[in-house]
């Protein structure tokens, strides 16, 4: 079996996707954590001057969250099993909650106090009230089952992508899914699988 490094910054971030993917896989990696100090000096060691980074037999192949989450996803058999369009419908959530990283990301690190406090207010009354009610309301179009999955009868990195935000928002504004039911029951239901719980219970305790 090959080996994995995923080399990330010490934060969860958008990478615990990947992080989950190999925890329900049941596949060890190497958890490489860096501090933003460091980045600097790695960056032009990487492919494509981002993280997350994916070495695969000790050579740095694969950049970016989107492209490392489906490739391994994709290889453990939690792309979707259906036809090629029902995998791209699954790329798409992933894709759309990757959008809202994006936004987050830019509120994390913006060092204008003033900047900052008008990006935290349009995240809270634009961006995340937008895509959290169209991912709801995917869910409950498309999800089936028991355990509420947001797309289709089985998991996918999709549900496990879209958990991951939510863990993040709940963090710190415990109330965000008081009025989202389907994705409060996709957090429970990710968080309730075997093999993600044993990770939850032991992964490196980080603020984000």
């Amino acid at each position: 079996m090959a080996s994995y490094t995923l080399t990330y910054l010490d934060y969860r971030g958008r990478a615990e996707l990947v992080r989950f993917i190999f925890a329900q896989a049941g596949v060890e990696y190497v958890d490489k954590r860096i501090s933003p100090t460091e980045w600097p000096s790695i960056r032009s060691t990487t492919p494509l001057g981002i993280v997350p980074v994916l070495e695969i037999d000790g050579k740095p192949l694969l950049s970016g969250n989107c492209a490392i989450a489906r490739y391994l996803a994709e290889k453990f058999g939690l792309a979707g099993s259906g036809d090629e369009v029902d995998k791209a419908a699954v790329m798409g959530i992933v894709e759309a909650v990757e959008e809202v990283w994006v936004k987050l990301s830019q509120y994390f690190w913006e060092k204008d106090e003033t900047k900052k406090a008008d990006m935290k207010q349009a995240l809270l009354t634009q961006h995340l009230p937008c895509a959290l009610t169209f991912l709801e309301k995917y869910s409950q179009t498309n999800g089936c089952g028991e355990e509420g999955w947001v797309h289709g009868k089985e998991v996918t990195y999709a549900d496990f992508s879209v958990c991951v935000l939510l863990e993040t928002l709940t963090s710190e504004a415990p109330s965000v899914l008081d009025k989202l039911p389907s994705l409060k029951k996709l957090k429970d239901s990710v968080e309730g699988l075997p093999n993600i719980q044993k990770w939850l219970k032991t992964r490196p305790d980080t603020t984000y």
